[in-house]
């Protein structure tokens, strides 16, 4: 029954519109973020044409942190109240993002195997193969799935502070003792965030340590409390979904202006710590430039998209339709991003890095998203695409009935 009532509730949700929006958006920018990665090393390319790829690099790092925003605002829009349960959720993420996770990441094991001619197992290779589904290496953006999937386990704890804090803010005698505790929790979570950037970017390298302490340190770019701050700002979004609405509206002037200086600061600095080469490593989202740009840029991105929600556009309506097949496309489109790059790496492109880079892009993710909605249309699909396959089956037999 307490289930029944639990889902009478989630419907009676109003559709957030500008989320499909800004996951589409976000899809895009990975898809890009990646394609120029793969041909931004490539021996004979010209240093004008790294600079630019790099230029547009920057201007797409939002994509992987605001799909960390996003779940916070979902999980806190749908059940952030303490009173509903939340394990039926958790297990029905486990069949929507680790299993289909799983799945592709034995995919990419047997491509890459097959790809560079090597046997599917050699002696020694079992222990390399377990360690894909923890710390994946063979599907290099696979990464993503196992740190966000940590928010999903861990989403009770992040309720559970929530309510305390929501029972503090109440007890403020007056409203403007209520909307000061908040904006001291901002401040505090903000310069607490920063500071652990400064430790993990500039500090953390130098720490002697051995054991697990070791291994946490190596692998802090797979582990949850780094990205910790998108999340709880989607939560915020989430639990105050109009009043956010109006505060990204009302600072969209200034968050723009932050997102462009934050931008120009960004390409210089890399452009000077680079070298001769251009090395896109160096703006790793674990560093507090990063963290300042991409922030500015969500807060930017959500404005544009409460805008762009008001147009009845062919972008918007493309945007949409990413969005819902975007989960799956994520997972298969590094594989295509591969076999281009395959047939491409004997070729030369003095000067044209940048225009292939966007091309394989522009390619890459309708084909990816074609594979997710034909995946999704087959019995058991939703396996390997997760909610969306789903999804589908589920609204086609509502249909027939």
């Amino acid at each position: 029954m307490s289930e029944a009532i639990s889902t009478t509730k989630r419907s009676s949700l109003t559709r957030v519109d500008e989320w499909g929006l800004l996951r589409g958006l976000s899809f895009f920018a990975i898809v890009m973020q990646h394609s120029l990665g793969e041909f931004i090393y490539r021996s004979d390319i010209l240093y004008p044409d790294a600079v630019a790829i790099a230029m547009l690099y920057h201007f797409i790092r939002y994509g992987t942190l605001t799909f960390v925003f996003l779940a916070g605002a979902i999980l806190f829009y749908q059940y952030g109240k303490s009173d509903r349960r939340y394990a039926p959720v958790l297990v029905k993420r486990i069949g929507d993002i680790y299993v289909p996770f799983a799945l592709w990441t034995i995919i990419y094991w047997i491509f890459t195997k097959k790809s560079s001619y090597q046997p599917l197992f050699v002696q020694g290779d079992l222990p390399v193969f377990l360690q894909q589904f923890i710390a994946p290496t063979y599907g290099y953006h696979l990464w993503f799935v196992v740190m966000i999937f940590q928010f999903y386990v861990c989403f009770p704890l992040f309720r559970s502070a929530a309510s305390a804090i929501g029972r503090w803010k109440k007890a403020a005698r007056s409203d403007q003792g209520k909307q000061g505790r908040i904006a001291l929790l901002l401040t505090l979570l903000t310069l607490a965030y920063g500071l652990l950037m400064f430790a993990s970017y500039y500090e953390m390298p130098q720490w002697q340590t051995s054991g697990l302490w070791k291994t946490l340190l190596d692998y802090r770019t797979y582990e949850f409390p780094y990205y910790a701050f998108y999340f709880i700002l989607g939560g915020i979004c989430g639990t105050y979904l109009e009043q956010w609405r109006i505060f990204v509206l009302k600072v969209l002037p200034y968050s723009t202006l932050l997102f462009v200086a934050m931008y120009i600061w960004m390409n210089l600095d890399m452009i000077r710590s680079s070298g001769e080469q251009i090395n896109l490593n160096y703006s790793t989202y674990l560093k507090p430039s990063s963290f300042i740009a991409v922030t500015a840029q969500i807060l930017m991105l959500y404005g544009w998209a409460l805008l762009l929600q008001k147009q009845n556009s062919r972008f918007k309506k493309v945007l949409a339709v990413c969005a819902k097949y975007s989960f799956g496309a994520y997972l298969s489109h590094a594989m295509f991003i591969s076999l281009i790059a395959f047939y491409t790496k004997g070729l030369i492109f003095p000067g044209w890095h940048l225009l292939v880079s966007v091309l394989t892009a522009l390619i890459v993710a309708p084909v990816a998203i074609l594979l997710c909605v034909t995946l999704s249309r087959l019995p058991g699909g939703h396996w390997l695409t997760g909610g969306a396959g789903r999804n589908w089956r589920l609204s086609k037999n509502k249909s027939s009935i």
